[in-house]
């Protein structure tokens, strides 16, 4: 009588730990990187974008930087008045969402210095 109730709970187990998975997704533009790296469980993701100026140092400074991503889920928007630095970091996360399908890009925007505008995808 065991041995069927412990091969049903380690078949739940096997199967629970596949939803489990971890993507990543990157793009670039002529001045920008991006990366976005997500662990996905089921209907919950929780992801980070990563992006970064390609010419720029750790003392680099934008005027008016927003970013806008597009993804499965609808639009993510960052701004700032003054950010310094080359790097910008963005969390994500969810819960009974459409989770983040590698096969779809991401479309990102970035706007910075009142005169620049990049677009790129994350594939």
């Amino acid at each position: 009588m065991k041995e069927p109730f412990l091969f049903v709970i380690l078949l739940v187990s096997i199967l629970v730990g596949c939803s489990d998975k971890h993507i990543f997704l990157s793009g670039e533009s002529e001045n920008w990187k991006g990366e976005y790296s997500a662990n996905i469980s089921g209907n919950r993701e929780d992801g980070n974008y990563l992006f970064g100026y390609k010419n720029g140092e750790k003392d680099t400074k934008f005027k008016n930087l927003e970013i806008v991503i597009n993804d499965g889920n609808g639009e993510t928007v960052r701004k700032e008045d003054i950010h310094k630095g080359a790097t910008i970091r963005i969390s994500s996360s969810c819960s009974g969402c459409a989770v983040t399908r590698e096969d779809e890009p991401i479309k990102v925007t970035i706007k910075w210095d009142d005169k620049n505008e990049e677009t790129f995808y994350l594939k």
